[in-house]
């Protein structure tokens, strides 16, 4: 009897030993993950900086002291022109068509030639192109040409980009980090994104849920080579800002004109950048790119309470979210009441 009683209470130890020393495990591999990189002399690629997030992104990275090559469709562009007018020595503005292979090569060739010396390749490839597509307001549902065009940027041109980067990522142990689908909560998504994506709710979709299939793949592919693959999953009021036209500055919670008479007109090269994201967003943007051993993906949302708020109706009842929906038009019609 005391003999079956002793094996018990050893059991028992080796199992408090055990759930200790898993806990302390956790615990150490948490906070080496957390821990962060010095940005000194190190480089980092951002696609389609041209765009309104792109360059807020681009620009934010180079004033805590990453080199970054914007990669703009067109150097001589307005949002081109926004970015040399940030006057920072960190920033090098560069041409970039993640379609076309001769573009990649130069591109890369044109990063590669200034790495510092010692530098052993890049940090971070940023592949953010094809993040919009532009509304037409025209009957019969999503244009094809544009899910091709969508397609043919943010899936096939990231698959080219991985290729061209992959030596200089692998030989610095950087990351690809691309912009994906949304957060998955298809009910906030409906709440929130419902009536004012429009009719290129498909073509984003489609394309972005498409680089998240090749993310997953890619995450395996690239392992053996030290590179992790992150997403940046922004929520439903960043889902339904990347569907729009380009805006003047606007509340992080925007609310979109749905009218085709949309007013809207592009920025002036003497613009400040927009602050696309919020503080809290781009928080999580410097995890994906600072922190040692990142997640395989960052939820871009403009606040804690939006986070808290975006799961609280992914899970109410449907006569809850029913209820938002409708209050969320309701503004949505006030405002293109006030502002027309």
């Amino acid at each position: 009897m005391e003999g079956q009683l002793l094996w018990v209470l050893v059991l028992q130890l080796l199992v408090i030993v055990f759930v200790a020393v898993s806990i302390l495990f956790f615990m150490l591999k948490k906070l080496v993950g957390k821990s962060r990189v010095p940005t000194g002399s190190k480089t980092i690629l951002v696609t389609a900086a041209d765009t309104q997030i792109g360059s807020q992104i681009a620009t934010h990275l180079a004033s805590i002291g990453f080199r970054v090559f914007a990669g703009v469709s067109d150097v001589n562009s307005k949002g081109s022109g926004r970015l040399k007018a940030f006057g920072s020595p960190w920033l090098h503005v560069l041409p970039l068509d993640v379609t076309n292979n001769e573009s990649l090569a130069f591109a890369i060739k044109s990063v590669r030639d200034h790495f510092h010396a010692g530098e052993k390749g890049l940090w971070a490839v940023v592949h953010l192109a094809g993040t919009g597509v532009k509304t037409s307001y025209q009957k019969g549902g999503d244009d094809e040409h544009q899910l091709r065009t969508a397609l043919e940027v943010t899936v096939v041109g990231m698959l080219r980009l991985v290729r061209a980067s992959l030596p200089h990522l692998s030989a610095a142990k950087g990351r690809f980090i691309i912009l994906g689908a949304d957060d998955g909560m298809s009910l906030g998504l409906r709440v929130w994104g419902s009536g004012a994506i429009g009719i290129t709710h498909g073509v984003w979709t489609a394309a972005r849920f498409a680089a998240e299939g090749l993310a997953a793949g890619l995450r395996a592919q690239l392992r053996p080579h030290g590179v992790p693959v992150v997403s940046l999953h922004p929520d439903a009021y960043y889902a339904q800002r990347l569907n729009e036209l380009p805006r003047p500055p606007i509340v992080y919670e925007v609310k979109t004109p749905v009218s085709g008479n949309d007013s809207t007109t592009l920025p002036s090269a003497d613009d400040a950048i927009f602050e696309f994201l919020s503080p809290y967003a781009m928080r999580e943007v410097e995890e994906a790119i600072l922190t040692a051993a990142p997640e395989e993906s960052y939820l871009l949302t403009p606040s804690t309470s939006s986070r808290i708020k975006s799961m609280m109706i992914a899970f109410s009842p449907s006569c809850v979210s029913n209820a938002v929906l409708k209050q969320h038009k309701f503004a949505q019609a006030e405002y293109v009441h006030t502002t027309v």
